[in-house]
Parts: C-alpha cells; sequence; structure tokens
C-alpha cells in the first residue's frame, strides 16, 4: 500500500511551505527598491517634461511679446514671467537683437532659462539641471521702444 502525502489548500506539502514563505519575503525585499526607483524616477522624468513645455512656451510668448515692440528688455521679461506664471529664483529671461550689428533689426532671440524643481526629492541626479528654451523671431514692425539687449530675472 502506498503511503500519500498531506497536502494543504494552496497544494504544497508540509516540508515545502515554509521555504517558500521564506523565498517570497527575499524576492519582495529585493524587488520593492527596485520599482520605487522606476516609479519616481518615472514621475521626476514626467515633471521634468512638463517644466521644460512651460519653459518651452514662455520663451514663444516672449518672441511674440518683443517682435511686436512691447516694450524694453526688462519689461519684456517681466511681462514673460507674469503671462507663463513662472516664480522663483533662478530663472532668468535674455532678449537679444539680432543681427548685432543693427539698426534695422530682423530678429529678436528670447532665451529663458530655469533651474528644474524636483517633484519627490527622492533622486539627486536631477539636482542643478538647467532647463534652457530659445525662440527667434522676425521683427514686424521697426522697434521703437526695444533698443538695447538685456536681461531680467523672474521673482
Amino acid at each position: 500500500m502506498r503511503r500519500r502525502r498531506r497536502i494543504d489548500r494552496t497544494g504544497s506539502t508540509d516540508k515545502s511551505r515554509l521555504g517558500q514563505r521564506g523565498a517570497a519575503l527575499v524576492e519582495m525585499a529585493v524587488i520593492t527598491p527596485l520599482l520605487l526607483l522606476l516609479l519616481f524616477g518615472i514621475m521626476e522624468a514626467g515633471w521634468a517634461f512638463s517644466q521644460s513645455v512651460e519653459i518651452r512656451n514662455a520663451a514663444r510668448e516672449g518672441g511674440r511679446i518683443a517682435v511686436v515692440d512691447y516694450g524694453d528688455a526688462t519689461a519684456i521679461a517681466a511681462e514673460v514671467c507674469n503671462r507663463a506664471g513662472i516664480t522663483g529664483a533662478g530663472t532668468v529671461v535674455t532678449v537679444t537683437l539680432l543681427p548685432a550689428d543693427g539698426p534695422p533689426y530682423e530678429s529678436v532671440e528670447i532665451t529663458v532659462a530655469k533651474a528644474f524643481e524636483t517633484l519627490t526629492g527622492f533622486l539627486p541626479m536631477f539636482d542643478g539641471v538647467n532647463l534652457t528654451s530659445t525662440v527667434e523671431m522676425r521683427v514686424e514692425r521697426e522697434l521703437v521702444n526695444l533698443v538695447a539687449n538685456g536681461s531680467g530675472t523672474c521673482t
């Protein structure tokens, strides 16, 4: 007569059940930090992309403001910060008239640079990254107010 092994509800035998519980715990301990790193990495990358789009739109808006002769470089920088809703130290808006030996000026170049602000602070590799966007637009009419290059910061 053959002896039968006792099997519990999960289908495992008594001897292997304890070993499987320990293996599952070790696997979870190894995989959890990797999953958290992946999760926070995806969140930070999405946040960086969002801020990059914000900077790009601010530069485009600044170019549009400059070519319709809104004001001098300082006024343009302040208006770019205001319209884009950019706040915080470290954001610089630079206005450059092209060609450099003008007038007459053919185009205006706007550069917006901002330090990346982390969302979670969990990944220190993103600290100190600068996001920059440059837009060049053709001047539509003679510039009266904007006569010199300049820059301004957002407060």
